[in-house]
C-alpha cells in the first residue's frame, strides 16, 4: 500500500544501512559491516526522542507543506481508506473477521492454477472484504489523506500521498515519482515527516514499528 506504514505493530523490517556482508577472503566486508553497525548503534543512542501526536502531525504537514487533506469523496481517499482499514483490522482486531485465516501452502505453487494456492488466495480475498465491512462502531477509524506535490521548474515531478490515522497513531506513505531524480527529494519529505512524528520511550522499549522507522531515517 505504499512505501511503509508506521503504527504500534512490531515490524519485520531492515533498518536502512544495517545489512551486513560476510563475503570476501580478506575480511574487509565484515570489518566494514561491524563499523557500520557501530555507527548505527551510536546514532540510535544519540537520537533524541520527541514524540508528537497524530493531531500535531496533521498540523505540521498542513502548515509546512501548504496542503489540505483530501475530501472524503475523493477517489484517492476512498482507495486508501479501504486498504488501511483492512490492514488495521487484521492488526488490532482480527477477531472481528469471521472467516478463519488459512495457512499458506508450504509447497511451491505447481502452476498458476494450483488448487491449494487458489484456495489460499480466495481465503485472503474473503477475509479482506470482511475486514473492510467491519462496523465502524466496533472498529473506529479516523483517516486523513494529504497529497504533496514535489515541484520542479517544468511542473510537478512527483507526488507523495501521506496517510495519518489518528485512532491507532498510524502513518503511511505512497510515493508516485515521475522523474527518477525527484525520488530523493520525495524521500527527504518522508524523512522529515517521520522525524517530526518521532517516538517515545515506550516505543523504544517495545522497539515497535514507529521507533524502528524513526531509526531508519536518521
Amino acid at each position: 500500500m505504499g512505501l511503509f506504514g508506521i503504527g504500534k505493530k512490531k515490524p519485520s523490517v531492515t533498518v536502512h544501512g544495517s545489512r551486513t556482508f560476510q563475503s570476501g577472503t580478506d575480511g574487509r566486508y565484515s570489518k566494514q559491516a561491524r563499523k557500520n553497525r557501530k555507527i548505527a548503534r551510536q546514532k540510535e543512542q544519540d537520537m533524541e526522542l520527541v514524540p508528537h501526536t497524530p493531531a500535531e502531525l496533521r498540523g505540521y504537514i498542513e502548515n509546512k507543506y501548504g496542503v489540505k487533506e483530501l475530501d472524503r469523496s475523493d477517489d484517492r481517499f476512498k482507495r486508501a481508506y479501504v486498504g488501511i482499514k483492512a490492514h488495521l483490522v487484521f492488526e488490532y482486531a482480527p477477531e472481528l473477521v469471521e472467516t478463519p485465516e488459512m495457512e499458506e501452502p508450504k509447497h511451491p505453487p505447481v502452476s498458476e492454477h494450483d488448487p491449494d494456492y487458489a484456495a489460499y488466495r480466495e481465503n485472503r480475498e474473503i477475509r479482506w472484504k470482511e475486514a473492510v465491512k467491519v462496523d465502524p462502531e466496533k472498529f473506529p477509524m479516523h483517516l486523513h489523506v494529504y497529497n504533496i506535490a514535489i515541484m520542479q521548474v517544468s511542473g510537478p515531478a512527483a507526488w507523495l500521498e501521506v496517510y495519518v490515522e489518528t485512532e491507532h497513531a498510524y502513518l503511511a506513505f505512497k510515493e508516485i515519482a515521475l522523474e527518477y531524480e525527484e525520488q530523493y527529494t520525495t524521500k527527504r519529505v518522508i524523512a522529515d515527516i517521520v522525524k517530526y512524528f518521532g517516538a517515545g520511550e515506550k516505543d523504544r522499549e517495545e522497539r515497535n514499528e514507529r521507533y524502528v522507522q524513526l531509526v531508519s531515517v536518521q
